[in-house]
C-alpha cells in the first residue's frame, strides 16, 4: 500500500509554517510510526523531539539535526502547503493511511498463519488485533513528564469543557467521576435491582441528548434474555407497568406511552448482546469490532476463563477485564454477586469467588435492601479510586424497573435526578 505522500508533506510543511498550532495537534494524533515516506518519518521524529524540549519548530531548526540529503525534500514540503486552516484534515489523512496500512499488514500474517488446525479462538484473536488498527491509540504512548505538564496545561485551561460519563443521578456523580478505562464493579445480591440499576445507567449513558458526546454503549446479557432485557427496559424508558407488560395486560395508556417514546428509544446508542458461554476474549473481539466505547456485563462470574477451581477462574476474569479496560480505552461496568445476604451494609469483602476484584476495580458500587423495606436501596460505594466512598439512599420501583435518588434534605425521591 503507497503511503499518502501529499498528506504527509503537507503536515510537515505545516509545522514548518505555524509549529505553535500544529505540533500539539499533530502530538494528540499522530506519532512518527505514521509516516510512512521515510524522510518525513525521520523529520518528525525529529519535531517530536524539538516539541519535548520546547524548542522551535521550523525548517532551519529541523535541518540542523539531519544531513544534507534531507534538504531538498523538506524545503518542497515547506512550500507546498495547500493551506494552513486545513492541517486537521492533512493530519486525519496521515492517520487513516497508517491505519489501513497496519491492518493490512495484519491481515496479510494472519491469512498466511490460519489453516485447519489453528483454533478458533486465535483467529478471533487476530481478527481482533486487525479491527484494533483502527482504534484511538492517543492515550496508549509512553508520556514523558513534559508531555503529561503539556497536557495537564491545557486541560486545565478547558476546565469547563472537561466532562466525565454522566450516570444520570447528579448525586452519584459527585462521588464517582466515571472515564473510558476504568473498571467498574456494580454488585449485590440476588434481588437487589443490580441488573435493574446498570439498564437504567446504560439508557442515560446511550441517550446523546444527556451526553455531551455520543457514546456507543453494549450490554453483555450472560443470563438473561433479550426479550427480558427488553421488557425491563421498555418498562423503565416509557414507563409501562413491568408487570402489565409479563401478564399482557396492557392498557390503552400503556400503548399511548410506547408510542410516544418509541421514536427517541430506536435512537438511543446501545446493543444488547446474548453472551451465555463467552470468555473475556470474545467479549472484547465484539467490543473493538464494534466499536463500543462503554460496556456493561452482566454478570462478572459467568464469563468463561481458565483456572483450577471458580476462585482462580475470578481471578483471572477480573485480571483481564482491568487490562481490556486500560488497554482498549473502554469503561466496563461488570456486575457481581455478593457472598452472604443480610440487612447490614455489604463491603468488599463480600464480592464472590475473588478478592482480586478488589483490587482491580477502580470504583466498586453495592447494592443493598432490607426484606422489610422492599422499595428502598442503598447503594454503598465501598472503593473510589478518583473520589471519596459513602452512601446514597434510593427508591426503587419494581413496577416500573426504576431507580430514584431519595434527597436526604427532604427524605422523599428526587424527581429531577431520574436518570
Amino acid at each position: 500500500m503507497k503511503p499518502n505522500y501529499e498528506a504527509e508533506q503537507a503536515v510537515i510543511g505545516a509545522l514548518f509554517l505555524d509549529s505553535k498550532k500544529t505540533m500539539p495537534l499533530a502530538a494528540m494524533h499522530l506519532s512518527s510510526d505514521d509516516f510512512l515516506v521515510p524522510e518525513f518519518h525521520t523529520a518528525y521524529s525529529v519535531c517530536e523531539e524539538l516539541y519535548k524540549a520546547g524548542t522551535a519548530i521550523d525548517f532551519v531548526t529541523v535541518m540542523s539535526h539531519l544531513t544534507p540529503e534531507y534538504r531538498q525534500v523538506l524545503l518542497e514540503a515547506s512550500q507546498s502547503v495547500p493551506t494552513l486552516s486545513h492541517t486537521a484534515e492533512y493530519i486525519q489523512q496521515v492517520r487513516e493511511r497508517s491505519e489501513k496500512q497496519e491492518a493490512y499488514t495484519k491481515a496479510a500474517n494472519m491469512l498466511s498463519g490460519i489453516d485447519e488446525s489453528t483454533p478458533v479462538d486465535d483467529c478471533r484473536k487476530m481478527a481482533a488485533e486487525i479491527t484494533k488498527s483502527f482504534v484511538d491509540r492517543s492515550d496508549s504512548k509512553a508520556s514523558s513528564a513534559a508531555e503529561l505538564f503539556i497536557d495537564f496545561t491545557h486541560r486545565a485551561d478547558h476546565q469547563g469543557e472537561q466532562h466525565h460519563i454522566s450516570s444520570g443521578f447528579k448525586k452519584l456523580d459527585d462521588y464517582i467521576f466515571m472515564d473510558k478505562g476504568d473498571y467498574v464493579v456494580v454488585g449485590g445480591r440476588p434481588s437487589a435491582g443490580k441488573t435493574a440499576f446498570t439498564l437504567q445507567l446504560m439508557l442515560h449513558m446511550a441517550n446523546p441528548k444527556k451526553n455531551d458526546k455520543p457514546y456507543k454503549v453494549g450490554y453483555f446479557s450472560l443470563e438473561t434474555g433479550k426479550k427480558t432485557v427488553a421488557d425491563r427496559l421498555i418498562s423503565n424508558y416509557a414507563r409501562i407497568s413491568y408487570n402489565a407488560i409479563q401478564t399482557g395486560k396492557m392498557d390503552d395508556e400503556d400503548f399511548v406511552a410506547m408510542a410516544e417514546s418509541g421514536d427517541s428509544f430506536m435512537k438511543l446508542q446501545f446493543e444488547v448482546i446474548p453472551a451465555a458461554g463467552w470468555s473475556v476474549e470474545k467479549v472484547r473481539s465484539e467490543t473493538i469490532v464494534k466499536g463500543y466505547d462503554i460496556i456493561f456485563i452482566d454478570y462478572l462470574q459467568l464469563l468463561k476463563s481458565y483456572g483450577k477451581d471458580r476462585v482462580e477462574k475470578a481471578t483471572n476474569i477480573s485480571i483481564d477485564l482491568h487490562t481490556m479496560a486500560q488497554a482498549d480505552n473502554v469503561l466496563i461496568v461488570a456486575l457481581s454477586q455478593l457472598n452472604r445476604a443480610g440487612a447490614a451494609d455489604p463491603k468488599m469483602t463480600d464480592l464472590r469467588e475473588s478478592g482480586q476484584i478488589e483490587q482491580d476495580a477502580d470504583a466498586i458500587m453495592l447494592l443493598n435492601y432490607d426484606d422489610k423495606q422492599p422499595d428502598k436501596r442503598d447503594l454503598c460505594i465501598v472503593k473510589n479510586k478518583k473520589g471519596k466512598i459513602g452512601k446514597i439512599p434510593f427508591s426503587f420501583n419494581g413496577d416500573f424497573q426504576r431507580f430514584t435518588w431519595i434527597d436526604a434534605k427532604v427524605g422523599e425521591p428526587n424527581g429531577k435526578q431520574i436518570a
